[in-house]
């Protein structure tokens, strides 16, 4: 990992288990799991990006359908849980889109 301090780290695992106890969606950790696997090891190897871009980008499009319909199906007011998964599945499609385009950039150099 980068150099950060340890309690810092602790605090950054300890909000994602916050956050995959709260969602409780298997693609949602391992999600996670890839992204930390990333931060820790940020050198692929250009033989491993096109699976795991394929793989994160799949789990993004899961996470969009899942928006989707937390947003219109499953509609809640501000400040309910279903509020809140929809927000937390927003957010994460869009971070692992970002992801995936610097895997793909990182691919190609």
């Amino acid at each position: 990992m980068t150099e950060e301090n340890p309690l810092e780290t602790v605090s950054v695992i300890t909000e994602f288990n916050d956050l995959t106890e709260f969602m409780q969606d298997d693609e949602l950790d391992r999600a996670l799991e890839l992204a930390i696997k990333c931060i820790a090891q940020p050198e692929i190897a250009a033989t491993k990006a096109p699976k795991l871009i394929v793989e994160l980008q799949a789990i993004s499009f899961k996470f969009a359908v899942k928006a989707v319909e937390y947003a219109t199906i499953k509609k809640d007011r501000a400040g309910t849980d279903n509020n809140h998964r929809k927000n937390v599945y927003y957010s994460t499609k869009e971070a692992l889109d970002r992801l995936v385009d610097a895997l793909k950039y990182a691919a190609r150099a």
